[in-house]
């Protein structure tokens, strides 16, 4: 006798097949474990304290964040978040930091965008 249900693990493969290209997966918004994938390159202490309050503003409006703050290069991290397949991903670094922003890339998108730390959350509430 054989079950021919549709459970979560058919769900996940069916999702993993439809939703993915050459990089990684590519979650939709609605499905995604995480709303944005914040990725921190660089560990000085400005970077360090722009990132964790980004964060913590994040994660106080209630949005789900996954927080990389590996000592990795940034490639490493780029590629890691493009293998993830969070839908949003905000990087802050030194560059960024230089003009009080966040650089913000939708994982489905070939352009970034560097704004307002105000700007990118007001993006995730859309």
């Amino acid at each position: 006798m054989g079950s021919y249900g549709i459970g979560p693990a058919r769900l996940m493969g069916v999702m993993a097949e439809t939703f993915s290209d050459d990089k990684g997966l590519v979650w939709t918004k609605e499905v995604a474990p995480f709303r944005v994938h914040l990725v921190r390159l660089g560990n000085t202490d400005a970077v360090v304290s722009f990132a964790d309050t980004l964060y913590a503003d994040l994660q106080g409006k209630g949005i789900e964040v996954l927080y990389d703050d590996r000592d990795l290069r940034p490639g490493e991290k780029f590629a890691d978040s493009d293998l993830i397949g969070i839908s949003t991903r905000f990087v802050v670094s030194e560059k960024t930091l230089a003009n009080g922003s966040v650089e913000v890339k939708e994982r489905n998108s070939l352009e970034a965008a560097v704004l307002s730390k105000e700007e990118a959350i007001a993006i995730l509430k859309k």
